[in-house]
């Protein structure tokens, strides 16, 4: 009997943005009889590169439990089943019935077929699901471990290939700190024990720690669970063998060079919270097993340096899920160019925007009183109708009093130009530091704008000295955009809305001697009723979602925000055209 089928929905609106005559693969998830088709990649077979991201490697970059599960083929009208080569279909090994979608650009319609007993099947019940959907029946596992690693005469693939090996025998156990959880391959004693159970306590934790129901306090592009790995190091006590037979001892005189390191693990697993515990260790063990075969493939691209390789975590824009790439060690943008090209290229992202620099990279560990991510998403669809446009990205919120800085009364700029530059960063498009206050009065003196003893000072900065600094500093083009009066800003509201819709960048704006971060605009055009998405600098208190949101120092503010009879300059940074 064929599997039920489901399509993330991303999977649909990235479709549209492709050519036709295009051929790709399919990845997704098989549970409880349904496979849920969750991402695809391009058909490179005309790339030099073609070895480097091939859907079998591609396989490995994914979160465990995601497989090559079929082909895909696009076209202007849906071609016929004897001009598509399903041979690939030898390679899959998440279902017996591989699956083949057809999509056609001038319809827009799709075809879905199961290969069951040599024969393509159509599929007429299939479902489409939402990013909500996926979130509701899976989670995020995050599985970490530092591991010794003895390297013999500078091969470091033969040690990570060993050590391999010796994980997917199943002689690890799995830590989750959350419940204080121990996991083993044969461990009868928690066989009950599913993700429900360990997502309950994180949930507990969060009311406890937010004090709040209503807001989420998670204001990062995903969540996690984490877990550690133990690798077992003896072997098991009553084993049969092991008192049967007495110890041999071989010695082998020779002389050899030899080296110890340290081997970070850091996986990603996609797991539907029903998992049993045997299915789950088992998840987590190829998790493992993909992160040291991602590492050994990048030891053997590079040439004689021996440092281990860097593990990274991604979100690529409008995809719905994670992406893991293990880069060279020390590498820096311009030597992965290449290689984030063919990424593009083979996710079908667009070239003009980086998705895969480390700035780029997802943050997955959170820290008490830590700077937050992006608090506005709890707001999105609360108190506003009409369009939206809305900051596209992440930016860290900046305001009073932080790093030890009293700038109560001064530096609402300074906080307004730090979220900004913030963002530049997270996006992947600067390594430069977020500045300090005195950095920003530094810079302003270098470039002849302010006299000397302005660094140091409590003199405030404007819209015309953060666009200095973004042009000088980050080489940041900027559009300076004028209201004579608070009144006429509602009347700015389309051309905001064009500026979020096209660069996505956070917008700062002075009048008088005040600054605030603008995040998005709404506009009904039914009431004519306009909105402006505020994020505040003159916040003082810390890092606490629920306190900032409900006291609007990140809000909607009406028209009436802004006053009446104070001229208001808006400094609207662009974005650069890099991939």
């Amino acid at each position: 009997m064929a599997p039920q089928l489901q399509i993330l929905s991303n999977i649909l609106q990235r479709f549209k943005t492709l050519g036709p005559a295009l051929s790709g693969y399919l990845y997704g998830i098989m549970y409880n009889d349904t496979l849920i088709v969750l991402t695809f990649s391009l058909n490179m077979d005309n790339c030099d590169d073609n070895d480097l991201l091939n859907y079998t490697v591609l396989q490995l970059n994914l979160p465990a439990d995601i497989y090559f599960c079929g082909i895909l083929q696009i076209s202007i009208e849906l071609v016929e089943h004897n001009e598509i080569n399903l041979d690939v279909f030898k390679d899959i090994d998440i279902t017996d019935n591989p699956l083949l979608l057809k999509y056609s650009h001038k319809t827009s319609d799709i075809q879905a077929y199961f290969y069951v007993h040599q024969k393509l099947e159509a599929i007429n019940n299939l479902s489409i699901i939402s990013e909500d959907d996926l979130s509701r029946q899976f989670a995020y596992i995050r599985l970490q471990a530092s591991l010794p690693l003895i390297v013999q005469d500078e091969n470091v693939s033969e040690a990570l290939e060993e050590l391999r090996k010796n994980i997917a025998s199943g002689k690890i156990g799995i830590h989750f700190p959350l419940n204080n959880t121990y996991l083993f391959r044969s461990d009868d004693n928690i066989k009950d024990i599913v993700l429900k159970d360990i997502l309950s306590v994180s949930k507990n934790q969060e009311k406890l720690s937010t004090g709040s129901n209503d807001v989420n306090c998670n204001t990062g592009p995903v969540k996690v669970i984490h877990a550690n790995m133990l690798l077992k190091m003896s072997s098991e006590r009553n084993f049969e063998e092991s008192v049967r037979y007495a110890p041999i001892l071989q010695h082998i005189k020779k002389s050899f060079n030899s080296s110890r390191c340290t081997l970070h693990i850091d996986a990603l697993s996609l797991v539907n919270l029903n998992v049993n515990s045997a299915e789950l260790h088992a998840i987590l063990v190829e998790s493992a097993c993909r992160i040291i075969r991602l590492t050994e493939m990048q030891q053997k691209n590079q040439s004689e340096d021996t440092q281990l390789a860097e593990i990274m975590h991604f979100r690529p824009q409008n995809c719905g899920h994670l992406f893991t790439v293990v880069y060279p060690g020390n590498y820096d943008d311009n030597t992965t160019m290449k290689y984030r090209h063919l990424l593009h290229r083979t996710l079908a992202l667009s070239m003009d925007r980086p998705q895969f620099r480390r700035g780029n990279a997802v943050k997955l560990d959170t820290q008490t009183n830590e700077i937050l991510i992006n608090p506005h998403q709890v707001l999105l669809n609360k108190g506003v109708t009409g369009k939206l446009s809305i900051v596209e990205g992440l930016y860290s919120y900046h305001h009073y009093m932080q790093d030890n800085c009293d700038d109560i009364g001064w530096g609402c700029a300074y906080r307004s130009l730090q979220t900004i530059i913030s963002w530049y960063r997270l996006q992947g498009y600067t390594e430069i530091p977020v500045p300090s206050h005195r950095t920003i009065q530094q810079c302003l003196v270098d470039i002849g704008d302010k006299s000397f003893n302005f660094i140091g000072s409590k003199q405030w900065i404007g819209s015309t000295e953060v666009s200095f600094i973004l042009q000088t500093v980050f080489q940041i083009q900027v559009r300076i955009l004028h209201a004579t009066s608070g009144e006429e800003m509602l009347t700015l509201i389309p051309q905001l809305a064009d500026h979020f819709d096209t660069q996505g960048t956070p917008v700062m704006i002075g009048g008088g001697v005040l600054a605030h971060t603008i995040l998005g605009v709404s506009y009904d055009e039914h009431s004519e009723e306009g909105k402006f998405l505020i994020l505040d600098p003159h916040y003082t208190g810390g890092e606490h979602l629920p306190t900032i949101v409900n006291k609007g120092w990140c809000g909607w503010k009406t028209k009436n925000f802004w006053k009446k009879n104070t001229f208001y300059n808006m400094c609207l940074p662009q974005r650069p055209l890099t991939f």
